[in-house]
């Protein structure tokens, strides 16, 4: 694209002497070729160029059905033309615009290519049989200048044009691709967020099992030690049926001891204890 810039803006100055060109012609000077019957051969030739580039473009240019011009008298055609000075000179000060908006045929210009490459074509040449040929032939050589740096920018502007429908293309590639993308982690934070949330249940269910499986080892251990009192608690069951038995006497005898030995001192109480329980 600044590459195609460029070349549009080296090719301006070459519409700017154009139009110095036609700035520098008076109207007069166009008066007083009307009057000529017989131009000189570098006057007609200058004229005929025009009427070359102005087929398709002015109305008053004869043309063929190929867009060409079509005239036996080119001089007589060049006299309709320039009829109207002034608007002959509008429809040449117009002509760039015809260029940029590619309404010129190219053969207009492919029809004055011998003239051009003619080395007696030139201002100063002209100069000397008509100001008004000679500004008109500056004219032609300047704007078929810009003609050929526009023409050779055409392949750059139609790559820049397909860079740029690519570009479009790409972009809107890419925002479908970022949409799918947005729309995938916003699936995949929602995955994220369940697989989170099931991981907490397994570790709270592991936390639970754990304490569960702490507490059932603990009561493990303890029905096991436990166990091991059985044959006691068994055992203190026959003695506790036996102690039945006897249960009556020895609270009487308890009662008694302690109502009646309480004179006694603890000498003789030791000996009670010792001597005279084994009697009952």
């Amino acid at each position: 694209m600044a590459s195609v810039q460029a070349d549009l803006d080296m090719a301006l100055p070459l519409v700017e002497k154009a139009k110095a060109a036609l700035a520098g012609l008076n109207i007069d000077d166009f008066r007083m070729l009307k009057a000529l019957k017989t131009p000189p051969a570098d006057i007609a030739t200058t004229f005929t160029c025009a009427l070359h580039l102005l087929c398709r473009i002015e109305p008053l240019v004869p043309v063929d059905k190929n867009g060409k011009l079509k005239t036996e008298k080119p001089w007589g055609d060049a006299l309709k033309v320039m009829a109207n000075p002034g608007g002959f000179l509008e429809t040449l000060n117009g002509f760039k615009a015809k260029i940029d908006a590619e309404e010129v045929p190219p053969t207009n210009f492919k029809a004055i290519r011998p003239t051009l490459a003619d080395p007696n074509f030139t201002y100063e040449i002209i100069k000397t049989k008509s100001a008004a040929a000679a500004g008109l032939c500056d004219w032609i050589i300047n704007i078929t200048s810009y003609y050929d740096v526009v023409i050779s920018v055409e392949p750059k502007k139609a790559s820049v044009a397909e860079a740029k429908t690519t570009l479009e293309a790409a972009n809107v590639k890419l925002g479908e691709v970022n949409a799918l993308v947005a729309k995938l982690n916003a699936e995949l934070q929602i995955l994220l967020d369940q697989f989170a949330k099931v991981m907490k249940e397994k570790n709270d269910a592991m936390a639970a099992a754990e304490k569960c499986q702490s507490k059932m080892n603990l009561a493990t251990r303890l029905v096991n030690a436990l166990g091991s009192e059985l044959d006691r608690w068994q055992q203190s069951i026959v003695d506790l049926t036996e102690y039945l038995d006897v249960i009556i006497g020895d609270v009487l005898l308890a009662s008694a001891f302690v109502s009646y030995v309480g004179p006694f001192n603890k000498q003789f109480r030791d000996r009670i204890m010792t001597e005279f329980v084994d009697f009952f």
